[in-house]
């Protein structure tokens, strides 16, 4: 069992990339980054940019994850 069970699977520079791009929208957007996170991935799924949807796919997952608050983040490195 990894620490990022929770993610989707993927290459692992990919989810160290979603996982920064979390952090980075949690510290700009504070609660409101999951909102933006989803609000990217409407945005490229609706243009149809498959790659840039998925990677804001693992980006939001990223964010729900950092932000439960059901327990500490289990994405702490």
């Amino acid at each position: 069992m990894t620490d990022h069970e929770d993610m989707p699977h993927s290459d692992t520079s990919e989810e160290a990339q979603a996982i920064a791009a979390a952090r980075t929208l949690i510290a700009q957007y504070g609660e409101d980054a999951q909102v933006i996170a989803m609000m990217r991935v409407s945005e490229l799924g609706f243009s149809g940019d498959i790659e840039g949807y998925t990677h804001w796919e693992m980006v939001l997952a990223a964010v729900e994850v950092l932000t439960d608050e059901a327990g500490p983040s289990r994405l702490d490195s």
